[in-house]
């Protein structure tokens, strides 16, 4: 298997991965869709786990691919992952009323 993911006393693979763990590799990156290597490069398990578990994320929904070749495939998440403890405290105590919008900030900044 993977240098990865090293197995536990018993045999059992010690390193797991979750849903929010994907979900967290998607949104950190710069790219529209990734690879299940690139995934895996990011994550401390092997591709083969990476694939096996977009696949039961793709069966709830979370996930989608398109195939890019024979054998390649690009994945992109479907939402984003859920808030740190500390982020949805900031983000609840945050003032709507100071609040500004795409646009306003756009025109604000001079962006098109």
């Amino acid at each position: 298997m993977s240098e990865k993911q090293p197995r536990e006393g018993g045999g059992k693979y010690g390193e797991k991965v979750t849903e929010q763990d994907i979900l967290k590799a998607f949104d950190s990156s710069d790219d529209p869709f990734l690879t299940t290597t690139e995934l895996a490069d990011q994550l401390p398990v092997s591709r083969q786990a990476v694939s096996y578990r977009l696949e039961q994320m793709r069966e709830k929904g979370l996930v989608d691919k398109k195939k890019t070749g024979a054998r390649a495939a690009g994945w992109w998440a479907k939402l984003g992952p859920r808030l740190s403890d500390e982020a949805e405290q900031r983000a609840d105590a945050a003032d709507p009323d100071s609040a500004i919008s795409h646009e306003d900030l756009k025109t604000e900044l001079d962006i098109e």
